[in-house]
């Protein structure tokens, strides 16, 4: 096979190798009540995650509840975190 094919199949299976490590990640996080389950986040998880240092679930968390860009959801937090 040549090279531009095996770069594609190298970069496939790093993609859904990172997908299954967020996955799991999220189990676990769950699994141990760190993390909401789907469709019941509240702004009290988001500020539960921020205070354990979980600052990028926080954000995803915030994204959950809003429904809104990954952008906003950053600037958000990061205001959450100056008050």
């Amino acid at each position: 096979m040549n090279f531009s094919l095996w770069l594609t199949l190298i970069l496939v299976l790093l993609v859904i190798g990172g997908q299954l490590i967020v996955s799991f990640q999220l189990a676990a996080l769950t699994r141990t009540g760190q993390y909401p389950m789907r469709g019941k986040a509240v702004m009290a998880d988001v500020e539960r995650l921020l205070k354990s240092g979980e600052r990028s679930w926080a954000i995803r968390c915030y994204r959950e509840i809003h429904a809104c860009s990954l952008r906003q959801a950053r600037n958000a937090v990061a205001a959450l975190v100056k008050q």
